[in-house]
């Protein structure tokens, strides 16, 4: 019985996580983190709103990217992600210059960003002055890395962009919440374990 147990519980794990291909909290420094681009200019501090949070944010602004991930992602189905991540504009304007996207190299590689403050870039990140939680979905035919900056031709100043809680899946593959436990196990496990005794 122990061991139909373990491995029932092993099988929901896995299943749980398959879709998650990245997570950052910035809790822990920038280790998963590559500046090979054009130098670091990358930092975490203390959340402004919540003094118990670290986050990222930059010392100096930047065109072209400015923070990659060191691992390079794929999906496992068709080349579909959501990227979701939480936010913070203080520049008390409607452009601090926060920058997300995906490269296919720690630099220079052909790169796309996924969302900015301002045009030209998709207009996806509100400086709002609170912490917004925001998600893309979106497609690439090749290996990824993620990438950052606090951008050049924003109207803010450098410092003034920040982020947290990075989190990168598999747009098809399953999640945490999207795979419940089903009841029937509950409903039956004391019969199965009645049965197997």
């Amino acid at each position: 019985m122990k061991t139909f147990l373990a491995i029932l519980l092993l099988a929901s794990a896995s299943i749980s996580n398959a879709s998650t291909l990245f997570f950052e909290d910035f809790e822990s420094g920038l280790g998963q983190w590559d500046d090979a681009y054009q130098g670091f200019n990358a930092q975490t501090v203390v959340d402004p709103l919540n003094a118990s949070n670290q986050v990222l944010n930059f010392t100096a602004l930047r065109g072209g990217g400015d923070l990659f991930s060191s691992n390079a992602f794929t999906s496992t189905t068709s080349n579909s992600f959501i990227l979701s991540f939480d936010y913070l504009g203080t520049c008390g304007g409607e452009n601090c210059g926060g920058s997300i996207g995906i490269s296919s190299t720690t630099g220079g590689g052909a790169h796309t960003w996924l969302g900015g403050t301002t045009s030209p870039y998709p207009d996806l990140l509100p400086d709002t002055g609170s912490w917004e939680h925001v998600s893309i979905a979106f497609s690439s035919s090749f290996a990824i890395h993620l990438m950052l900056e606090d951008w050049s031709g924003s109207g803010g100043i450098a410092g003034d962009a920040y982020f947290d809680n990075i989190l990168l899946t598999d747009a098809n593959g399953p999640t945490l919440s999207s795979i419940p436990v089903p009841a029937a196990i509950f409903l039956f496990a004391p019969a199965l374990i009645g049965f197997m005794g």
